[in-house]
């Protein structure tokens, strides 16, 4: 029982993300899971609920930088690889629960859309940008005292670009079928920033 209704919450998370919250009717979950609306009111009582699900679902699996670890790391260089490591566990963990990579600028764009029924999201999603971007300026402060990194670069404006390139993926090409492309062109879009910055 538990698996159908974690079915359920995969297939139709992916039609909201392709279609938005209000471009996806019930028709077209049930047409993506193979049931019949029925049975989605046994596991749920509306679209809303589905939805809920989803996000909760997709939060779980993200795995993010931690206080601890913006603290532990001694150079900016490894915790740009602590980034894409954690980037890569929550893509396997996507692919193992959902079936597919999800980019997680479309997940943001979606709650975004229904900021209005489930604010809580809203709040986190803006919670946790402020919390990277305070990480990595942090990590980028370490960096310029160390000598790592010149001195005169604009801190917050690093953190910004940096962060973009760990959440963008936007050139991703969804007929790769190990992701393996995606990490490496993230990894040499961090070691371009990486080449112009350091000492």
């Amino acid at each position: 029982m538990a698996e159908l209704r974690d079915e359920i919450v995969k297939k139709s998370l992916l039609q909201f993300l392709n279609r938005g919250y209000k471009g996806t009717s019930l028709k077209d979950l049930e047409q993506a899971t193979g049931l019949t609306k029925g049975a989605f009111y046994y596991y749920f009582k509306d679209k809303k609920e589905i939805l809920e699900a989803g996000i909760e679902r997709y939060f779980s699996i993200t795995r993010e930088e931690s206080d601890e670890d913006a603290e532990r790391v001694a150079t900016l260089r490894e915790y740009i690889d602590l980034v894409i490591r954690n980037k890569e566990e929550g893509a396997d963990l996507a692919q193992k629960f959902f079936g597919c990579f999800i980019l997680e600028v479309l997940f943001f764009q979606l709650v975004l859309e229904v900021a209005p029924l489930f604010p809580a999201f809203r709040e986190r999603i803006y919670t946790l940008s402020k919390t990277r971007l305070t990480h990595w300026e942090r990590v980028i402060l370490k960096a310029k005292q160390k000598g790592e990194i010149r001195e005169t670069l604009d801190t917050s404006v690093l953190a910004r670009n940096l962060m973009s390139v760990s959440s963008s993926m936007l050139n991703i090409e969804f007929e790769e079928p190990n992701l393996q492309y995606v990490f490496s062109d993230m990894r040499m879009q961090f070691e371009q920033y990486y080449m112009l910055i350091k000492k």
